[in-house]
């Protein structure tokens, strides 16, 4: 007994710490054998080696599938033979480095395997892949964007001098007027505006800000000029609007019968929707004719009409003149003179 416990000391002495519940389990299990401790450590450190130097060589030499696992069928053969029992080191052992190829090739290939795998299936659509109509843009496919195309226009001025500027195709009466004033250096009152003037006719009008200055100069005739003059009354109407609606013109201002101030009418009118009718005898010269004639006119939002029956407003007796959604308004140059008209003040509706 003296004897077995010496030895048994001596083994714990020998062997690391880590490794000394192992020691004992085979201790337990070999009792009975005379086993030389120095020779079994040797063993193990020996074939740990040999266990590592075959492991690093089939991670190196060992391919992967396409679903990542391992082809066993390329294992060295000699290798899968002589490899032992595993060992209680061999539990301890950290795996090794295995080369794994990339997630996206991983993809590409497996994507090919099965496309690969699969009956060909013809294509119903054959046009709709061909080069010339594919429907997939490749840089340069799309047209380029032309340039905005130049205008040389003239205009003139009320001294009689002309200036012949060069605008875009988009640019508006607006612009222009502002680029006249950078130009003749003038002050910028927002008063600046630029005229339609066709003087054979004796009509003019003034363009509004928003129009194309390349459009309004194509129905315009060999005749016909732009003026850049003053036109102090341009952004009157949202200035002073009570000038543009008499009472005795307004006819909602006439149905209250003065109960509701016309200023409070007037701004109701403006901030809604509607539009205020406004209602008087104008004389009316029609196209071909040479006497002009008095009539009640009403101008509400779908156009100015004209009644047929006096001052009836009735729908039946309601006849429309002018749709002003598609039409601009002029104003007459020497009315009197070339039109024989009853007063000097006139107005002419032009169909776009």
């Amino acid at each position: 007994d003296n004897v077995d416990q010496t030895s048994a000391h001596g083994r714990r002495d020998l062997v690391e710490p880590g490794f000394q519940e192992p020691s004992n389990r085979i201790s337990l299990n070999h009792q009975d054998d005379d086993v030389d401790l120095e020779a079994l450590v040797n063993d193990m450190n020996s074939s740990f080696e040999s266990l590592y130097s075959t492991c690093s060589m089939q991670s190196e030499t060992t391919p992967l599938l396409q679903n990542g696992q391992l082809n066993r069928s390329q294992l060295p053969s000699s290798g899968a033979s002589t490899l032992q029992p595993m060992s209680p080191r061999q539990k301890v052992q950290r795996s090794q480095p295995v080369r794994i190829m990339a997630v996206r090739r991983l993809q590409e290939e497996e994507q090919q395997f099965r496309t690969s795998s699969l009956p060909a299936i013809p294509n119903p659509f054959p046009e709709l892949c061909s080069p010339a109509s594919s429907p997939v843009l490749v840089p340069g496919s799309l047209p380029q964007s032309q340039p905005a195309s130049k205008h040389d226009v003239k205009v003139f001025s009320e001294d009689g001098t002309s200036k012949v500027v060069e605008i875009l195709a988009d640019m508006t009466a607006r612009d222009l007027c502002q680029l006249l004033v950078y130009k003749s250096h003038c002050v910028d009152d927002n008063s600046w505006t630029l005229v339609e003037h066709h003087p054979h006719l004796g009509l003019e009008r003034c363009l509004e800000d928003h129009e194309l200055i390349v459009q309004v100069e194509s129905t315009m005739g060999s005749e016909s000029k732009f003026l850049f003059r003053k036109n102090y009354a341009k952004y009157e109407f949202f200035k002073n609007p009570m000038n543009f609606f008499p009472e005795q013109m307004v006819a909602w201002c006439q149905q209250t019968n003065g109960s509701i101030p016309q200023s409070q009418l007037l701004q109701n009118f403006l901030n809604s929707s509607s539009c205020p009718e406004i209602q008087g005898f104008l004389h009316v010269k029609e196209l071909g004719r040479k006497s002009w004639k008095k009539l009640f006119m009403c101008l509400r939002r779908s156009g100015l009409y004209c009644s047929t029956k006096g001052t009836s407003k009735e729908p039946r007796h309601l006849q429309l003149l002018a749709d002003l959604e598609d039409s601009n308004i002029f104003s007459l140059i020497a009315g009197k003179k070339l039109y024989n008209a009853p007063a000097e003040y006139g107005f002419c509706i032009k169909v776009n």
